[in-house]
């Protein structure tokens, strides 16, 4: 009987086996875990890559310079152009007539030096009715401009700016000036920041030379939509001459990023110094970076 049943048994087992063999080898085989999908690249920054932690230089609103007389701190990326263009009208309050300038070019090339800029003003067209309608060409302009540095709120920098005198009918400086500035920046808030330029001038006019010391401090104000207010006040000393009066000037205001690379703008200033000729003027501007 033991061996019936140890006969049982083993019968049993090799049942049981050949039946869970078959289960085996009928089930399919789990499949493996698939991959996650990769995260798609974020698109490249038309302005061109940031130079490291903080850099605020990436964006057209922060590199346009235009149409204040405080520079921006920001300079043009290696291998991208910018060029900025303007119209301005100004119309004398003491009986100098009107003046209109345009296209008031500014071509600003990123050398490969990641933060110099190298700078040209093509000569601008000129008519003023200050004793008879005149038109000419102005000088032409280059320079240098360079991010010296910046931290999460504070950027500055410098730039050097020289004219030769090609200009006509009476538009020259009739020899060459010079332009040195130091350039800062200060965001005290996410919207709202300042800027100032301190810019030392050696001018002449063929016969004289002299200094002008240009400082100015301007007040920006982000809004939704690309847009932006500014506010102004900038002063000239030696303003019309060797030995003449300091003149104060305002100018306010706004500009929109049409796209990444292209912003417009339209502005408004005035000077009350009588001494120097009180005037206001209307500009608007165009700025595309390629």
């Amino acid at each position: 009987m033991i061996r019936s049943l140890a006969a049982s048994v083993a019968v049993l087992a090799v049942v049981l086996g050949l039946s869970a063999g078959a289960r085996a080898q009928s089930s399919p085989a789990s499949p493996a875990p698939s991959a996650p999908s990769p995260t798609p690249s974020p698109a490249p920054n038309p302005i061109g890559p940031a130079l490291g932690n903080n850099d605020p230089c990436t964006s057209i609103s922060a590199i346009v310079t235009r149409p204040s007389v405080t520079n921006s701190v920001c300079t043009v990326r290696p291998n991208h152009v910018e060029i900025e263009t303007g119209y301005l009208n100004t119309t004398s309050s003491t009986g100098g007539g009107n003046t209109v300038t345009y296209p008031q070019t500014l071509i600003r090339v990123g050398t490969k030096i990641p933060a110099l800029e190298f700078q040209i003003a093509p000569p601008e067209v000129t008519r003023t009715s200050a004793g008879g309608t005149v038109t000419g060409l102005t000088d032409v302009g280059a320079g240098l401009k360079y991010v010296f540095g910046y931290s999460a709120k504070f950027s500055w920098g410098g730039q050097a700016f020289f004219t030769a005198p090609t200009g006509t009918n009476g538009v020259s400086a009739n020899g060459t000036n010079s332009t040195y500035a130091l350039n800062a920046g200060y965001a005290l808030t996410p919207a709202l920041s300042l800027a100032t330029t301190l810019a030392t001038n050696s001018l002449t006019n063929g016969a004289q030379r002299w200094s002008s010391f240009v400082p100015s401090l301007v007040l920006g104000l982000s809004l939704p939509n690309s847009t932006g207010l500014y506010a102004e006040i900038a002063t000239y000393s030696n303003a019309n001459g060797l030995g003449t009066a300091t003149r104060t000037q305002y100018l306010y205001g706004l500009f929109r990023d049409i796209t990444p690379r292209l912003q417009i703008d339209a502005s408004s200033s005035f000077s009350p110094t009588a001494a120097t000729g009180r005037y206001h003027s209307l500009g608007f501007g165009v700025s595309y970076y390629l």
